[in-house]
């Protein structure tokens, strides 16, 4: 063995240099990057390439080299790491929304036991159906009501008493069942998917993504509430705006009747007094002197021949008139009949409608 300090030869079991009595060190083997590639295994006909359970059974040499590390790794579904536990499955299809409440009512329904008392399905069940991505019952909770109305309008016709009784336990079982029930049609949506996941395979991370997919909550009931909360507002608005507006005329048409009245007992104690009729300016001079005032009414008119009086109403959006027609006894006293044409006739009163 050659000294590398000094270069002494020395015998192949010496320790020790003879020479500069230093210790002799054997040379290490060249570290295994700088080593040169074995042969691969296609070169050597006939050749059994070795077996790497790293790789496979073609070894390193048939590996991709352009594939991601983990290209080459098979799943051990047995292994403690890829192994989805139960309480991660659970966990996963219910979503981070109330996981305690359902797990706790979920581990009674497990043993035999009542998922007890739902709230939320007791006031929203459709709406808390759709959040929790169970689409076939809540499809068959919004039909449901429809069929039996069906049922319960055949019946109606048989029996009115049976027909009321019919929607009275229609009324209380869609309020009551889904209250009852709910935790346990929820405990089987989630084991269903668990069950569908588990026979599909693969790893843990995938069996977890598709659960979290499949299960947790969903945002199409907060935009169903909001479609059915536009088409609510815009129901009201249809039906109460024209009440309102109905009202708000019958309030102007209101303000507007006692100058006619007043304007017709002027006209009635002149003709008692005088036994003719007034003329045009008397009544113009009746309006501006009458008790009531009103800015909705525009004009008064007196026809001189019958004694009708015609008031104007311009009551915005309904502008038309009310006519006061008289009709008098032996002793020259008028009594006053109210008739109004079609345009006023819904806004005065109803004594005014004849």
């Amino acid at each position: 063995m050659k000294c590398m300090p000094c270069g002494q030869d020395n015998d192949s079991s010496a320790l020790f240099c003879t020479a500069c009595r230093r210790p002799l060190v054997a040379p290490s083997k060249l570290p295994t990057r700088l080593e040169p590639l074995a042969q691969p295994a296609m070169a050597t006909a006939g050749a059994a390439a070795p077996v790497d359970s790293t790789y496979g059974a073609a070894g390193p040499s048939t590996r991709n080299r352009f594939a991601p590390p983990e290209a080459a790794r098979t799943s051990r579904m047995g292994g403690d790491s890829d192994t989805l536990t139960e309480d991660e499955a659970w966990a996963a299809v219910i979503g981070d929304a109330n996981t305690h409440y359902y797990l706790t009512r979920f581990e009674r329904l497990a043993r035999g036991g009542s998922g007890g008392w739902h709230w939320p399905a007791l006031f929203v069940a459709w709406y808390w159906m759709l959040y929790r991505k169970m689409w076939v019952p809540a499809l068959v909770y919004f039909v449901a009501p429809w069929i039996g109305l069906l049922v319960i309008g055949v019946a109606s016709t048989a029996s009115a008493g049976l027909g009321a009784l019919l929607y009275m336990a229609q009324w209380l079982a869609m309020l009551v069942v889904p209250a009852l029930m709910a935790n346990g049609w929820y405990f089987k949506h989630c084991e269903k998917k668990i069950r569908d996941v588990r026979s599909r395979g693969g790893s843990r991370d995938q069996m977890i993504a598709r659960l979290e997919a499949a299960g947790g909550t969903s945002g199409v009931a907060v935009i169903v509430v909001a479609v059915v909360g536009i088409m609510f507002i815009g129901i009201l608005a249809a039906v109460a705006l024209p009440a309102y507006q109905t009202y708000t005329v019958k309030a102007k048409v209101a303000q507007a009747m006692p100058v006619g009245t007043d304007v017709a007992d002027a006209v009635g104690k002149h003709y008692e007094q005088t036994g003719q009729l007034p003329s045009q300016a008397d009544v113009d001079g009746y309006v501006q002197q009458a008790p009531h005032q009103s800015k909705y009414v525009s004009a008064v008119d007196l026809d001189s021949a019958s004694g009708t009086i015609t008031v104007h109403v311009s009551a915005h959006p309904a502008d038309g008139t009310y006519q006061l027609v008289p009709s008098s006894d032996n002793n020259h006293h008028l009594s006053w009949t109210c008739t109004s044409p079609d345009t006023l006739r819904r806004y005065v009163p109803a004594s005014c409608r004849n």
